[in-house]
């Protein structure tokens, strides 16, 4: 009897060990969720690094809720990288997981997402189906919590974002402005002005299709309110490229330029790269007008550069997109089918001509005046080098991409050398990277060689290289 007693002492306090054990357990990951949350509002992409980890730990743990928080984390981050055929598969994930643990707030987070995308692929009736799901799936949820009312405020957000691709950018602004009413229910000032902040700024991008004071007043609005322990996000990117938009309809180039730099700036240190064609656009014109063409050029050469990247993120999102909308509607497959066919052909003549292009001018010797100019460390540099230079010599705009991804940490390192470089400055480092000679550069860039030694000159002031070190060495040695 007595041995039957101690046994079960022990199992008892086994399980209770073992529990304490678990809820420790759990309380850490919380912990790391909260803390990547955190990550996320300043660099999305090294909080993004962390989250299939977490969500593996999650998942062991059987933390439900840690899971869906960071598979909607993981659709955010495809989302502000624009990156749709990714956010199609992360948001069905968020969805089966969601209806799996029924949580009605991620269910209509899923349904939001997913509206986005077939947004983006002009499925605007399929896009607001599912807003209108997400809508009524929160008014299910009758316990008045923040999360809930929060989450009705997404979704008035992404019928905007629908308008307005649909061109209708007054149906868009009434949405936002119902929700701008909401915020009426927030009796806290503090908690009132954070909801208002986003609100502003995003009615301020609406605006700017056909009312650009309104739009300066409500992005000024927006700056102005903006909670002290927020860091800079996407909607401070929004305000100041509204801000910009509106000093240069006021021909006021000065400022149009700084605050579309402030704009650039954000999106470059948090990694959110929403929207950027916009002010890409901007300055290109901007500097067309002030007859700046190096740098007209450099922002036309992004502007194609992202153009590429996002036509094939759409290709790809689209054939997810009509996998999953043959299964929902049979009858209108045809019709979905066509336009894929039409966009297939589109994407296949650009690689077709991009291959062509690149294998023959691989088939061209490369020759320089300086035998240092060619990297010598393996046959690897050797064919990296003679990609880019390819890229180069047909003023390709897919030269900065590539670069990039031959050296991912030189642009990151330059900027915590010097975090105000321009973004045609760290370009002008890549071709010094490569060692070009100055008559190289002016050759590729199509300017003066006076201007590329005056662009030398200025970064190397900018950047306190001593005069008796050389550039080339210097910049190499990033």
């Amino acid at each position: 009897m007595n041995k039957s007693f101690l046994l079960f002492l022990f199992v008892l306090f086994s399980c209770v060990k073992i529990h304490a054990q678990s809820q420790k357990n759990i309380s850490g990951l919380k912990n790391k969720v909260t803390e990547n949350s955190k990550l996320f509002d300043t660099d999305i992409n090294k909080a993004y690094r962390d989250l299939d980890r977490l969500i593996k730990e999650s998942r062991k743990l059987k933390d439900s809720l840690s899971e869906m928080k960071l598979l909607e984390k993981k659709c955010r981050y495809f989302y502000y990288k624009s990156q749709i055929d990714s956010l199609i598969i992360a948001s069905e994930q968020l969805q089966k997981a969601a209806g799996t643990y029924g949580n009605k707030y991620y269910e209509a987070m899923a349904d939001v997402y997913l509206a986005e995308t077939y947004s983006v692929n002009k499925f605007y009736d399929k896009a607001l189906v599912h807003l209108t799901n997400a809508y009524n799936t929160l008014k299910q949820d009758d316990s008045k919590s923040k999360m809930i009312f929060y989450a009705k405020a997404n979704v008035l957000s992404s019928f905007a974002n629908v308008y307005m691709d649909k061109n209708e950018p007054r149906k868009a602004a009434q949405k936002l402005r119902e929700e701008i009413k909401s915020g009426n229910e927030l009796k806290d000032p503090g908690e009132f002005a954070d909801f208002q902040y986003l609100n502003y700024s995003n009615i301020s991008k609406v605006y700017v299709e056909y009312n650009l004071d309104s739009a300066y007043y409500f992005a000024m609005k927006s700056v102005g309110i903006k909670p002290k322990n927020v860091s800079y996000d996407k909607s401070m990117i929004d305000n100041y490229t509204v801000i910009g938009q509106y000093h240069e309809h006021l021909k006021d180039y000065e400022n149009a330029v700084k605050n579309f730099h402030k704009a650039l700036k954000i999106g470059k240190r948090t990694g959110i790269e929403l929207n950027l064609n916009s002010i890409y656009k901007s300055l290109k014109e901007i500097y067309l007008t002030k007859n700046q063409k190096d740098s007209a050029e450099f922002y036309e050469n992004k502007i194609k550069q992202n153009d590429l990247q996002m036509l094939q993120s759409k290709y790809n999102s689209l054939q997810e997109v009509m996998s999953k909308d043959q299964e929902e509607q049979k009858h209108s497959f045809n019709k979905r089918l066509l336009l894929l066919g039409i966009l297939l052909v589109s994407v296949s003549l650009i690689f077709v001509f991009l291959f062509f292009r690149l294998r023959n001018n691989g088939k061209k010797n490369i020759e320089t005046a300086n035998v240092d100019s060619k990297p010598k460390q393996n046959a690897y540099l050797h064919e990296t080098y003679k990609n880019l230079m390819a890229l180069l010599e047909n003023n390709d705009p897919g030269f900065m991409f590539a670069f990039e991804n031959a050296f991912p940490e030189f642009s990151e390192k330059l900027l915590k050398i010097h975090p105000d470089l321009q973004q045609s400055e760290i370009e002008f480092c890549a071709l010094l990277k490569l060692k070009l000679s100055t008559k190289e550069i002016a050759k590729y860039t199509f300017i003066e060689t006076r201007t590329v030694q005056n662009k030398k000159y200025r970064l190397r002031k900018k950047l306190d290289i001593p005069q008796q070190i050389d550039i080339y060495h210097w910049i190499d040695s990033i």
